[in-house]
């Protein structure tokens, strides 16, 4: 199945996501159209590579509705941040929202962090043998995971930098911060996901065909009663 079928696959699962996440897409197209703001064009670019890696991996693990309104909220929110204006003939990504304490940048980066380490959470448990791995070890490895996702994040945001002026990424201090509230945020979900005693493995990836949906559930289910 290639990336395309795998989106298409994945909007009819979840057609009302799907929508909000397209409609998204076209207001930013339609900006970089009428607005003729070259900085969207990445944007769209970076935003399609991740949509159709999502759609794929979600043919192996099946994510939750959980950790696809997090993957949602990360996009608009890193959209958002990027593109809207902000303070000073910046972007909103520079806004306070505490004065000194606490930036619009730094609340995308707990979100999009904790929302990796969820998807990473799901990843694993399709992949691991859950009656060898305790709880508490998968979550250090998908908070290793959302972290890693952080890393990658501002290595592309230094390169963009050489590339020119204009791409609001900050300095050091800036990357060092980010650094800190991606630990924060994958903490917290790796917290949260053991304390709440949230599901190892999914159901599994369904299909938008009901009959097929309910045969992978039944089968999935199956396998995690024999392992348990």
């Amino acid at each position: 199945m290639t990336p395309g079928q795998s989106i298409v696959r994945l909007s009819r699962l979840h057609p009302r996501l799907a929508a909000c996440w397209f409609g998204v897409i076209g207001a930013c197209l339609g900006w970089a159209i009428v607005g003729n703001d070259a900085r969207v064009w990445a944007y769209l670019v970076v935003v399609s590579v991740l949509t159709a890696i999502v759609a794929m991996t979600d043919r192996v693990v099946g994510f939750s509705d959980t950790a696809l309104l997090l993957l949602f909220a990360t996009g608009c929110g890193h959209l958002a941040g990027g593109l809207l204006p902000g303070p000073n003939g910046g972007v909103l990504y520079d806004r306070w929202l505490i004065t000194s304490v606490l930036r619009y940048d730094q609340v995308v980066h707990v979100v999009g962090s904790a929302a990796a380490t969820v998807a990473s959470w799901q990843l694993l448990g399709a992949w691991l043998d859950l009656s060898r791995t305790p709880a508490r070890g998968q979550a250090v490895m998908a908070a290793l995971a959302g972290l890693g996702k952080g890393a990658i994040n501002e290595i592309f945001e230094f390169l963009a930098s050489l590339m020119g002026s204009g791409t609001y990424v900050g300095g050091y201090t800036n990357t060092g911060w980010d650094l800190v509230f991606d630990l924060v945020g994958v903490t917290s979900a790796a917290c949260v996901l053991v304390v709440s005693g949230a599901a190892r493995r999914t159901e599994g990836p369904c299909e938008p065909s009901p009959r097929k949906a309910l045969a992978s559930r039944s089968t999935r289910a199956q396998a995690t009663e024999l392992m348990c």
